[in-house]
């Protein structure tokens, strides 16, 4: 088996077919395992979710049957090799940039930022507590990125802003995320503009679109994109084509299916097992027993 990304569901899906008896050779482009979990985790208040890519990490560690490849590109030609019955994707999701004026062209010019963006910053030392102090941020996006934002920049003084197109922010998250980010926004003042649509990106403004018709300029002196993540299978379609008429089964899985919690990533991860029986590699009842 072959699995291309070494992010949670990655990993999952490695080790569990590992543990199993398949032999398993796994490429990662980058030079550590985790994805987003481990890259995310660099943030002060997401630590701990570090030790969830360490526990995969050490489950690997174990395994003699399972093979990881870091500073590895996946292509077709290197898979081949392998003679694989299973192919995993599971090459994660990417920052979302909707077609809005002045968006992809205000994050090349890094006069608007990411979470990616982000955290590279934070790691270089670009956001000590002096520097956010009276900053005006404003984070287009109230999902959990967004709230990551906010929940780094806010306590240090900055004065945040966060926009969403829906009815109230942080919707879709958990409630225990909702009672921290309610704590956390009334505690600082954070401004909240909800059923507000982004019209446009500015050098230094969103032009954004109240519920009452108004078109207005919010300006920053950091703006953050954090309209949610995208799936991104860059090699996804030539797998199908270069496998589609073999025996080899390709298992997408994760966020390169569509982005999603690491709850949702790992149970497809452990799903393997299920592919693993169809093609008649492994005996579920035999394994339960």
């Amino acid at each position: 088996m072959v699995v291309i990304g070494a992010g949670t569901a990655g990993m999952e899906a490695a080790c569990t077919a590992a543990e199993v008896g398949c032999n398993v050779f796994l490429f990662e482009k980058n030079d550590h395992i985790g994805g987003l979990s481990s890259f995310i985790s660099d943030l002060p208040s997401k630590q701990r979710m570090k030790d969830f890519p360490k526990y995969l990490e050490a489950r690997a560690a174990r395994l003699d049957n399972l093979y990881i490849f870091l500073n590895t590109e996946a292509t077709i030609d290197k898979i081949r090799t392998f003679k694989p019955d299973i192919i995993v994707n599971a090459t994660g999701s990417v920052p979302l940039v909707p077609p809005i004026k002045g968006l992809k062209e205000n994050l090349e010019a890094k006069n608007v930022s990411t979470i990616f963006d982000m955290i590279s910053s934070y790691n270089a030392g670009m956001y000590p507590d002096d520097f956010c102090k009276d900053k005006e941020v404003v984070v287009v996006g109230g999902g959990s990125v967004g709230l990551d934002v906010v929940e780094y920049f806010a306590p240090r003084g900055a004065k945040c802003t966060i926009i969403d197109m829906l009815p109230a922010i942080g919707m879709l998250a958990d409630p225990i995320t909702k009672c921290s980010m309610r704590e956390t926004f009334d505690k600082y003042n954070v401004k909240e503009y909800v059923n507000t649509a982004l019209q446009e990106v500015k050098e230094n403004a969103f032009t954004v679109k109240l519920p009452d018709g108004t078109i207005r300029d919010i300006p920053f002196d950091l703006g953050f994109n954090c309209l949610g993540m995208r799936a991104n299978n860059p090699l996804l379609k030539e797998l199908e084509e270069a496998f589609g008429d073999t025996d080899t089964a390709i298992y997408n899985i994760g966020d390169s299916v569509r982005a999603r919690r690491i709850m949702e990533g790992t149970m497809d991860g452990r799903a393997i097992l299920n592919v693993l029986e169809s093609k008649g590699l492994i005996d579920l009842d035999l394994i339960q027993k």
